[in-house]
This record gives C-alpha cells, sequence and structure tokens, in this order.
C-alpha cells in the first residue's frame, strides 16, 4: 500500500528558505510516522540549486527542478498554482498523494487554488497528518484552538499545510535532480494600486509581536498599546468591539471577521476570549492575557495571564521594556 502513496512536498522558491525549510520539516515529520519517503518539488527560477542542496540534505528522495519564464519573483499564488499543478501532473503517478505546500497565509491560499487545478481535497492549516489503513487523516484546530476536527482522505490526492519546526539538515550529498521547464499558460498579473494607509505600524497579519485590545480598553488605553507595539517592534491590533468603537481600524480586526494572525506572542488587553476572535489566533501562538475579570475566558487559553486594570499594568509594562531598550 505504501508504494501506492507519495508526499511531495511544493515549494516556491521565491518565497525564501524558511517557507522551503518549514515544508521541508513538515515532509521530514509525516514521512517518518508514515515509512514512507518524500519527493520535493522545487518551483520557479531563482536559487534552484541551494534549494535542491537543502532539499537533499533533509532527506528527499526525489527533486524536480520546475522552471517558468514567466514566474516573477512576485508571482502571485494563482499563477504559481498554474505552473505547480502543471509539473505535479508530470510527476511519476500515485495511488494517493499528500501535497505539503509552506504553512501561512500564502501557502493557504496556494493550497487552494492547487486542489482547485488538480481536482484535490483542500484540507488547509492542519495540525498533524498521518498515514493509516483507512487513509490519510487530518487534524485541524477549530474555534480559536479549543476544538480539533478530525477528517479522513480515504483515496485522491489532497493538499495541505503543516507547521512543525524546520527541517533537520543533514545529507551533504550532491541532489539528483530532474529538471522541467514549463510552458504553462499563466494569467495576467492582478493590476496593484498603490495608496498610504496611515498606519504606522506594520500589518497585524506579518507581525511576530501582537498587541490587541478589546471592549475593555477605551482611546487612551489604545495609545499606550500603539506605544508599547512600536517598542516592542511589534503590531497593534483588536477585537470586533473595538474596531465598532472606533478605536483601531478595521485593517486592524483579529478574529473570524478579520485577519487571522500567527505572531509569537499575542498581548490580549482587556479582550474577553470569545471563540469568534480566537479563531483569528493561530493554536502556536503564546497567548499573554490582561483582563480585570478573573474570570474572563481568555484566561483558559493564554499561556500567562494578568487580572488587573490595563491603566495600572500597560504603564508598568511600558517602563519595564523602555528601561531594557536603554540597557541593550
Amino acid at each position: 500500500m505504501n508504494a501506492q502513496r507519495e508526499i511531495l512536498a511544493l515549494i516556491p522558491l521565491a518565497w525564501g528558505e524558511d517557507a522551503l525549510d518549514m515544508t521541508l520539516g513538515a515532509a521530514q515529520r509525516v514521512t517518518a510516522e508514515a515509512g514512507l519517503g518524500f519527493a520535493a518539488l522545487l518551483l520557479g527560477n531563482a536559487g534552484a540549486e541551494e534549494g535542491a542542496r537543502r532539499a537533499a540534505a533533509a532527506g528527499a528522495a526525489r527533486i524536480c527542478l520546475a522552471a517558468h519564464a514567466g514566474l516573477a519573483l512576485d508571482a502571485e499564488p494563482a499563477a504559481l498554482a498554474l505552473a505547480g499543478a502543471d509539473a505535479v501532473r508530470r510527476q511519476p503517478e500515485a495511488a494517493q498523494r499528500l501535497l505539503l505546500v509552506p504553512p501561512g497565509a500564502d501557502g493557504e491560499e496556494l493550497a487552494a487554488h492547487l486542489a482547485a487545478a488538480l481536482d484535490a481535497q483542500p484540507l488547509g492549516r492542519c495540525s498533524a497528518l498521518r498515514w493509516t489503513e483507512s487513509g490519510l487523516e487530518a487534524e485541524r484546530a477549530t474555534w480559536g484552538g479549543r476544538l480539533r476536527l478530525g477528517m479522513t482522505q480515504a483515496t485522491g490526492n489532497t493538499v495541505a499545510c503543516l507547521r512543525l519546526g524546520k527541517a533537520e539538515l543533514s545529507s551533504s550529498a550532491e541532489p539528483q535532480c530532474e529538471r522541467l521547464e514549463l510552458d504553462t499558460v499563466l494569467p495576467a498579473p492582478l493590476a496593484v494600486e498603490e495608496s498610504t494607509s496611515g498606519q504606522r505600524l506594520p500589518p497585524v497579519e506579518s507581525a511576530r509581536i501582537v498587541v490587541s485590545g478589546g471592549r475593555g480598553v477605551n482611546e487612551q488605553g489604545f495609545a499606550l498599546l500603539e506605544e508599547l507595539a512600536e517598542r516592542l517592534d511589534g503590531s497593534l491590533g483588536g477585537s470586533l468591539p473595538a474596531v465598532d468603537a472606533g478605536m483601531v481600524p478595521v485593517v486592524r480586526q483579529v478574529g473570524v471577521s478579520g485577519k487571522f494572525v500567527s505572531p509569537d506572542i499575542y498581548l490580549a488587553v482587556g479582550i474577553s476570549g470569545t471563540p469568534q476572535h480566537l479563531a483569528g489566533i493561530s493554536p502556536d501562538t503564546r497567548i499573554v492575557a490582561i483582563n480585570k475579570d478573573p474570570a474572563a475566558d481568555i484566561f483558559k487559553v493564554a499561556s500567562v495571564g494578568v487580572v488587573g486594570d490595563w491603566e495600572q499594568v500597560l504603564p508598568e509594562l511600558l517602563r519595564v521594556v523602555g528601561e531594557g531598550r536603554a540597557a541593550s
């Protein structure tokens, strides 16, 4: 049965070393548990040699470099998916194939486009993947990480993102690579019109530290949160009630109707912790909660919790962070 199954890591080279190593790391873990090998399909034109070397060092049994003259460094996921689907169709046949793409928002969009192009099942952002006698079993977080959803794909191809850390690179052998030159007809790039948002802080979805406020924080509190986010080289977010109250713009809303964020640390101030808000935060993120209500649901999912008024806690945090920056 294993001979009919394949794990294929499809990685756009233009997305950089982290995307490469994270996808190879996921492939390593899944294949180790399943007793399989994995193949690497590296898509793009730049950095192919280094990408192939890292894939070989991660243990890829087969490496395919698929180039396309029309793939620019800033190619959109829809174009990458069309070229990638063409390259996948040219791979050796497998009765059931798991396609792993880089984790993150861009990877999830790529996974959806790939699934549509290949008539495969999109599994999206998974927390675990394993082969069993019943087929491919996937696990996903739901309701803001409070529940786990289990799915089984008995047959057919699937596309998924899985964040399990970076690959362990050990082999130093020269990789043996197959090269494909693709001529897939790609869509014209979307016309982009740039405008200034007036926001000083980076987008909330790309920040490694997010400082976020909720219903329990007023305008003065959000001014302190913004200052804290700036000092921490992070970004500012807010819950739906804070957006509705005009405390923070909608582009910074976190939750099921806003942005999905996956920072290392999410500082939640005056946020009760509704499932709708928690659904916008990665299960891998460490939540630090400040709330005056000791029974607030946010404390159930927080790694660190502080019961207290933001009026007292935030100035003290700013003082400590300021002293730390001065000392460094």
